[in-house]
């Protein structure tokens, strides 16, 4: 009896043991590994903005698509191999509001359909003043994508809609400052959203602690809401990514305590980033960065960690990096 007690308890044990490896069998087959390297395209794509949609990612860029059209549209199955789709936004005449000047373009997805916004100006627009934030709208993040015209009039650029848990969404966005001769600053402003095309028209100043502040992008991490923003001149080697952190969506906003992405011996200037996740729901930074020759901006990605007292990022990356998906 004891002989068949033991065996009973070997068996046990090993069946056990088979159903340890087949679920860790099962496990790695579920983890792929993405092996990437900076950066992602070759040629000059600002401002990037990337979304994982129905297993592919999306990337809208700053840049004259080749049709004419503002912002591109590029698609990827994994984040490294990338096929141009189409320009976004067919320009307005020479005195609309959207005949000019594309750029920092993010896309969310309101009730089934694809908002894309965008900052763009009239013909006459001197020192780039009369640059504002509008929206365009399409029923496939492929586009094309028809303008719905401007959300925020005055002065605006970068706009970011972000959607709290309750459903409530707040427009964030820089205002430029104007002493007469050029522009001086950039402040961080935010609005509440009535629909995915008006403001309710009360801004409120909620970042000015440097000398310009752009490209705001909030999250809510359980409760503490974190904004990622870019800080310094978009020309030069000064330009960098901080966060900031507050109790509540209309601030007051804490600056954190470590700059996220700032110049190395490769990369100037890395900015003007959108925070995204991955298949597997893990979390990355698409942002762009000079070269050392500052010939152009390119699209660069890199994983990120968000936390309520940090943010880190291992990078700017600029050789092959390997990272595992986990879903």
């Amino acid at each position: 009896m004891r002989k068949l007690t033991r065996f009973n308890s070997l068996l046990a044990l090993c069946l056990t043991t088979c159903a340890l490896v087949f679920w860790a069998g099962d496990l790695h087959a579920d983890t792929r590994t993405l092996t990437w390297k900076n950066p992602i395209i070759d040629k000059y794509l600002a401002d990037p903005c990337v979304y994982f949609h129905n297993g592919f990612y999306y990337m809208m860029a700053t840049g004259k698509a080749p049709d004419g059209r503002g912002i591109q549209i590029y698609k990827s199955p994994d984040l490294q191999e990338w096929t141009f789709v189409r320009g976004a936004v067919k320009p307005g005449g020479p005195k609309n509001w959207n005949w000019k000047h594309f750029w920092a373009p993010e896309v969310i997805e309101i009730d089934d359909k694809f908002y894309l916004y965008y900052t763009a100006s009239p013909e006459d627009s001197p020192n780039n003043r009369g640059n504002r934030v509008g929206v365009a709208v399409a029923n496939d993040i492929e586009g094309p994508y028809t303008d719905l015209g401007v959300v925020i009039p005055h002065g605006s650029i970068d706009g970011h809609p972000f959607r709290d848990r309750d459903g409530q969404m707040y427009m964030y966005y820089t205002i430029e400052q104007y002493n007469g001769k050029g522009l001086t600053a950039g402040n961080i402003y935010m609005e509440k959203m009535t629909s995915p095309t008006s403001v309710d028209g009360n801004p409120v100043k909620i970042f000015d602690q440097y000398g310009w502040q752009e490209g705001p992008i909030v999250q809510n991490i359980d409760g503490t809401y974190v904004m990622t923003f870019s800080e310094g001149a978009w020309t030069d080697d000064t330009y960098k990514v901080r966060y900031a952190t507050a109790p509540s969506p209309l601030g007051p906003y804490k600056e954190g305590e470590n700059i996220v992405l700032q110049s190395n011996e490769v990369v100037k200037g890395p900015g003007h980033h959108f925070l995204f996740k991955d298949e597997g729901g893990n979390d990355w930074i698409a942002y762009h960065g000079w070269d050392t020759d500052y010939t152009a901006r390119y699209p660069r990605i890199d994983p990120i960690v968000i936390g309520k007292e940090r943010v880190y990022v291992n990078g700017p990356s600029f050789t092959t990096q390997r990272y595992e998906i986990r879903p």
